[in-house]
Order: C-alpha cells, then sequence, then structure tokens
C-alpha cells in the first residue's frame, strides 16, 4: 500500500491548498483541522510533502511552514479543553502547526504516521514480499486494492450555524405536537397583550368625555380584564408544555450524549482530561435544552409580534411609525458587528472555565498527593492564576454588555422622544387624538422590547451554538475501535488465544510492540515477564481489545477480534488490575457489578473463594458496608480481593492479571494468591507479577524487553538459559535478600 493511501478521502485537498503546496496528486500526509491559532472553528490544511511540512487556510494561504529539512519530529499533543495540538519540534525549537476537536483527531494522527515515515526516508508501508501489507499484515493480492485500520480517517466534523440549529431542531422532532401547542399559546399571548394599548385609546377617545356612558366604560374595562386574565392562563399552559418537553429533550440530548462518551475507545481518553466532560454533559446540554424549548418558540414569536406591532402602528399613523423606524436600521447594524465579537469572547470565558474545571477536578481528586507533599499552595496558586483568567475573560464579557445596552436603550428613547414631539405637535393641532398618541407611545415601547432583546439574544444563541458545537463534537468524534458492521456474537468461547505478528503503538510513528506472535491453549496460564515500560500491559489491553494493533491481528478461538463483537468478547473477559478502581457503593454492589442479578448466596460464595468474606462480616455493615469514593475506605489488600470475588462471579473464561499482588503486605499477598489459585482453575490466564516468585507455576513464561518477545519458556527452561529472566530472577533475589539482612541487622 502507497503512502499516499493514508490520507482518505476526508483529507482530499481544495484545489488552492494543493496548488499552494505545489502538490502533484494526493501528497504523502495531509489532514483537514477544524480550529484557527487562537483555538476558534475554522478550517485549515496540514500538508507534508517531500520538501516542505506546512499549515494552509482553505483559500490556499499559508499559515505556517518549514522546509523538511529543517522538521525533526512531528507530533501531537492533548490539550486541556479537548481536542489536540499538533507539534512540530525543529531545530529552532517546538511549534504548535493546528488546532483541532476531537472529531479529527484521528485524520491527524493517520496524517502524523505518514509525516513520521516522510521524516525518516521511508517510501511508506508497502506490501512486502509474503504478500501481507506492513500495516495491518493482512493477506494482499497482487495488484489488489486495500486499505487498513491504520489508513482510515475520521471525517471532518459538521460545523457552521446554520447546520448546527439545522441538528439542534432535529430534536424536536419527536415533540413537534406539543411544542406547536405551546407555540400556537405564544402567538394567541402575543396577540393578547396588543390589545390594552387598542382597548386604552378607545376609552380615552371614546368613553373618557364629558357624557360618557358609565356602562360603556365598564364594559372596556371588562375586557381589559378578560384579557389579562386569558393571557396569565396562555402563559401558564405554555409554560408548563415547555417545562415538560425541555425536561424529555434534555433527556434525551444528556442520553445521547453520554452514551457517546462511554462508547468511546480508551485512546479517546488517553489523550483528554475528563473533568471538561462533565460540564459539557451538564452546562452544555441545558444551554441546547433552553434555546430548543424557550429560544425557538420565543425568537419566532418576538418576530411576529414586531409585524403585528408595526401593523397597528401604521393603522393607528404612518408617518409616525415612519419615523419610529428610523432609529432601527443603526440597531440591525450593532447587532451585525457585536455578533463575531461576543462569540469570541464567549468562547475564551468558556475556556478560561474549562481550565478551572479541570485544576479543580484534579486537585481534588489527588489531593492525598497534593497534601503527602505539601503542595497545596502551589495547587492553590494555579487556582488564582486561572481564576484571575476567568475574571478577565468575563469582565471584557459583561463590559460589552455594560457598554451596548445603554447605546441601545439611547437608539430606542430617541424614537419615543421623537414621537412625543411629533406627535404632540399633532394632538395640538387636532390632527390625531390624545387616545391614539398614548396607544401609539405604548405600542413603541412593545416594539423596541423585542428589537432590545434581540441585542441580548446574542450572547445567548452564541452560548447555545458553541454548547451545542462541543456536545456534537463528542458526538461525532469516531469510535477508534467500533464493532464491524458483521460482528458476530460467539457463545461460550473455549479460550484460545493466537497473536499473530502484532505491532503496536500509542503513537503510530513510536511503536510499543514490535511483531509479537503467540499461541496460547484454552486453560494455559501465561505469565508475562519484563523491565517496566517493556508492553506487557500493552499486549493485554490489546487482547481486551481497548485498542486495535497497527499490524497483524489477535485471534479467540480462530476468530479475529475485530470481527466479534466487543460486549460479548469482554463478557467472557474478566480484569483484576493493580489499582483496584471500585464505585462509591456496597461492597455487595462492587462484587455484583458484571453481574446485577446475582443473588447473596451467589455474592457470599464468590467472596469466601476470594478469601474476602471474613473480613467482609467483620465490617459493621457487613455485605452492605459502603466503601467510599474509589473505594477509600477499604486497605489496598481488601480492595483487591473484592475486584478478585467480582472476577469470579464474573466468571470469564479468559483472565487478566495485572501486577495483582502489587504493594501489599506477605499475608495479604498470601491470601490472594489463594484467591487467584481458585480462580485460573479451566480459565485461560495472562498473568502480570511484580514479584516474579508468584509465576513460576505458569504454564509458560514469556519475557518481553524493548517491545520485542525475547524469551519464552517455562521457569526452569528460562533459568537455563540464563538470559533476561534469569537476569531479572537474580536481580530480584539479591534485592529480597539484601532487605532480610537489613530487617535481621534492625532487629540485633
Amino acid at each position: 500500500m502507497a503512502q499516499k493511501d493514508l490520507v482518505s478521502e476526508a483529507a482530499v485537498l481544495p484545489d488552492a491548498v494543493s496548488r499552494s503546496a505545489d502538490c502533484e496528486g494526493t501528497p504523502p500526509a495531509a489532514a483537514r483541522t477544524d480550529l484557527d491559532e487562537a483555538g476558534m472553528p475554522a478550517e485549515r490544511w496540514f500538508v507534508a510533502t517531500s520538501r516542505r511540512m506546512a499549515v494552509y487556510q482553505a483559500d490556499g494561504s499559508c499559515v505556517l511552514g518549514f522546509a523538511l529539512t529543517d522538521v525533526r519530529h512531528v507530533r501531537t499533543q492533548a490539550a486541556p479543553q479537548g481536542g489536540g495540538l499538533l507539534i512540530a519540534d525543529t531545530s529552532a525549537g517546538s511549534t504548535v502547526l493546528a488546532r483541532y476537536s476531537a472529531a479529527c483527531s484521528r485524520q491527524v494522527e493517520t496524517a502524523v504516521y505518514a509525516a513520521g515515515l516522510l521524516l525518516e526516508g521511508a517510501a511508506g508501508p508497502e506490501a512486502d514480499t509474503s504478500g501481507s501489507c506492513s500495516v495491518c499484515g493482512e493477506t494482499v493480492s497482487a495488484g489488489a486494492e486495500h486499505s487498513c485500520i491504520a489508513a482510515e480517517a475520521a471525517p471532518p466534523a459538521a460545523r457552521g450555524g446554520r447546520r448546527v440549529v439545522l441538528r439542534l431542531l432535529a430534536y424536536t422532532r419527536p415533540y413537534r405536537g406539543r411544542m406547536a401547542a405551546a407555540a400556537l399559546f405564544l402567538l394567541i399571548a402575543a396577540g393578547l397583550e396588543l390589545v390594552p394599548p387598542f382597548v386604552t385609546k378607545i376609552i380615552v377617545d371614546e368613553v373618557l368625555q364629558p357624557g360618557g356612558a358609565v356602562q360603556m366604560l365598564t364594559v372596556w374595562v371588562a375586557a381589559l380584564l378578560a384579557s389579562r386574565f386569558l393571557l396569565t392562563g396562555l402563559q401558564i399552559a405554555r409554560g408548563y408544555i415547555g417545562v415538560k418537553v425541555g425536561a424529555s429533550m434534555m433527556n434525551d440530548i444528556r442520553r445521547e450524549t453520554y452514551e457517546a462518551l462511554t462508547e468511546q475507545s480508551l485512546s479517546f481518553y488517553d489523550r483528554r482530561q475528563t473533568a471538561p466532560f462533565i460540564g459539557r454533559l451538564n452546562q452544555d446540554t441545558d444551554a441546547m435544552r433552553q434555546f430548543l424549548t424557550e429560544g425557538v418558540i420565543f425568537v419566532a414569536s418576538q418576530v411576529l409580534t414586531v409585524i403585528a406591532i408595526v401593523t397597528m402602528m401604521l393603522s393607528l399613523s404612518w408617518k409616525l411609525t415612519l419615523l419610529v423606524l428610523l432609529p432601527t436600521p443603526l440597531l440591525l447594524i450593532g447587532v451585525w458587528f457585536l455578533w463575531p465579537l461576543v462569540r469570541r469572547l464567549w468562547y475564551k470565558q468558556w475556556r478560561a472555565i474549562q481550565t478551572i474545571n479541570t485544576i479543580v477536578g484534579d486537585s481534588l481528586q489527588g489531593i492525598r498527593v497534593v497534601k503527602a507533599f505539601g503542595r497545596e499552595k502551589r495547587e492553590q496558586a494555579r487556582y488564582r492564576e486561572a481564576n484571575g483568567e476567568l475574571m478577565t475573560q468575563t469582565i471584557r464579557m459583561e463590559s460589552l454588555w455594560q457598554a451596548a445596552a445603554p447605546l441601545f436603550m439611547l437608539v430606542t428613547g430617541i424614537g419615543g422622544v421623537i414621537v412625543w414631539y411629533y406627535g404632540g405637535l399633532q394632538v395640538v393641532d387636532g390632527s390625531l387624538t390624545l387616545g391614539t398618541l398614548m396607544a401609539f407611545t405604548v405600542y413603541l415601547t412593545m416594539f423596541f422590547g423585542p428589537l432590545q432583546w434581540f441585542t441580548q439574544a446574542i450572547s445567548w444563541t452564541n452560548r447555545a451554538m458553541s454548547a451545542a458545537e462541543r456536545v456534537f463534537e463528542i458526538i461525532d468524534t469516531p469510535r477508534e475501535v467500533a464493532d464491524s458492521p458483521d460482528a458476530v456474537l460467539p457463545g461460550r468461547i473455549e479460550g484460545s488465544v493466537r497473536i499473530e505478528r502484532v505491532t503496536y503503538g500509542y503513537e503510530k510513528h513510536r511503536p510499543v510492540l514490535r511483531d509479537i506472535s503467540l499461541d496460547v491453549k484454552p486453560g494455559e496460564m501465561i505469565g508475562l515477564v519484563g523491565h517496566s515500560g517493556a508492553g506487557k500491559s500493552t499486549l493485554i489491553h490489546l487482547i481486551c481489545r481497548f485498542y486495535d494493533p497497527d499490524r497483524g491481528q489477535i485471534r479467540i478461538d480462530g476468530i479475529p477480534l475485530t470481527k466479534l463483537s466487543q460486549e460479548s468478547l469482554r463478557a467472557q473477559i474478566g480484569v483484576v488490575l493493580q489499582e483496584t478502581f471500585l464505585f462509591d457503593g456496597t461492597i455487595a454492589e462492587n462484587i455484583a457489578y458484571a453481574k446485577p442479578e446475582a443473588s447473596p448466596l451467589e455474592i457470599i460464595r464468590a467472596a469466601k473463594i476470594a478469601n474476602a468474606h471474613d473480613f467482609i462480616v467483620g465490617m459493621s455493615d457487613g455485605y452492605d458496608t459502603r466503601v467510599g469514593e474509589r473505594g477509600h475506605r477499604l486497605s489496598g489488600g481488601e480492595k483487591q480481593r473484592v475486584a478478585i470475588a467480582r472476577a469470579i462471579l464474573h466468571d470469564p473464561r479468559i483472565l487478566i492479571l495485572d501486577e495483582a499482588t502489587a504493594s501489599v503486605d506477605t499475608e495479604t499477598e498470601r491470601l490472594i494468591q489463594e484467591a487467584i489459585a481458585r480462580l485460573i482453575k479451566g480459565r485461560t490466564t495472562f498473568a502480570i507479577a511484580h514479584r516474579l516468585s508468584t509465576l513460576r507455576s505458569a504454564d509458560r513464561l514469556v519475557v518481553i524487553d524493548k517491545g520485542l518477545m525475547a524469551e519464552t519458556g517455562t521457569h526452569q527452561e528460562l533459568m537455563k538459559q540464563e538470559g533476561i529472566y534469569y537476569k531479572l530472577v537474580k536481580a530480584q533475589s539479591e534485592t529480597v535478600l539484601m532487605k532480610e539482612r537489613e530487617e535481621t541487622a534492625d532487629i540485633i
């Protein structure tokens, strides 16, 4: 597969960019990004050719560029507010080439991978002579077209105000009947609001005259009162419908957003901080709800109200109406110029809020570390700095409105002065009645009210549009590890695992594992050994399909992982990690997490097998004891045994043990080892252990060194080879011996 094939169809360059980049055909590396240098929505194009690496605007103008010989490395980095940065390391230092949202991350990663190959002087991944693609490892027929996982890129995010509004309105589809009723009530209410000024005109001009009929006065006052009662009833009904529809739409938006977050691959969270997503799930979805339930109907009603008011004013006095409309263009021009400014200021304010949320989330979640190192003042300083930035952005935003609102009121006030002056002259010369002038002034106030509201709506609408873009960014971000359309739902698997020439790196140009091959039989226990960072945990993450290999593939019972449903796969894989995570609930709820329908007897049985029953019943509330956030009320060993009980109840066919006995005392380790010995019976097991002695009973040991499978065999076989494993065992034995000597010396 040629290197140019790494560029997906979504990354086809605009003609202007292609000409500016001097590309002949498809460039070796290219990607569309959707943020400008200030982080605002804008289209940019990253292009790398054999001579130059640069970023262009859609019109072809170059934003930033370097000769390829000046670039040492190109990489990506997660941004605190979401998305990421495309960075070039040059001889002069590191430079941010482009910014992008999460929706463009896959395409940018693919382009970075291709650009890395370009910098290395490689022609790109080709189908080798053995007939397999060097990117994915699949067989390639001669002359046949081929695409692989590494070549897939995300389509650009759908941006733009009109498209966002249309997509927002799609959420109203299930509730259009109720919203139509609310709109009808609102229109009738808007019409009723026009009644009092007109009735007032009639009362002043025709009733409040010498010899006027008291009976007529009673009728018109009763009409005013009836309109008020009817208006109140309609407002209550519309408010009830709005609340019910709003809550339903909020439920829909939040559910879709949360489902999108939970369905994302682990790589999505590897590059991002999770704290900002809480704001998107709560505040941003609420801003969208307000726009849909109140904004759309209210804007429409205000537009119709303005039209109705102008009609009434024209019927009363067309001359005064024309005078009143003179300041209106000034208001519209002000709105036109304020819109982009408010959008930029609101975006900066939002980023400042997200920065504060991230700092608070990090510091409170890691409060024990903060206090352990006495870094409270440092965290307070970070917060003060971020809070100061938020204050600055808030002042800029609010100052704009503090200046704009009085100016708009001045313009509308001038209209009122004009009406009183010229209308007063007409009343004096008898060409206009006093009642008509009074009614006209009321309509004038009602006319400028919606216009003034439109100026405030700029900020409100921008907030809703920005919130919608951020929520849609989450929803639109492609799943890097997704089920294929023809994914199968296997029954109970046997547990055979075949790893075929697997290569993987969290960054495509920096592999963590290289050409790993391993054939594991059902029920076999494999111990993974190696230095820290060798790639052991990465391998088990691939077996769980948290990530997909860059090359090669993994099969379970002969079926490629990419052909298996992830839900059905993980239903048969149990994981016990070094850092056990427990949810803020009871011990029983945590044990039954993978099997909520488990009976109390099943939970107790699992706890007994895990050697957890004794310490659980010794607690005041037994199995109903709440473990606290992240299980902080339990010790490390207790949490591990609860996790093992959880895995036992899950009854997996494949078991993953990642440092399950690390950081516990000898007695606790013995209890955990006993529980693990019961757990692994009849299951295919992959185990990583800090203490190599705990892996001696493994059927095979696999030594991974610098991403390569260096040695494989039983404990006795590897000790005879006197290779890497032998040295690791000897080094650990010497460490244990030295520790025992020190303890003995302390006792003496």
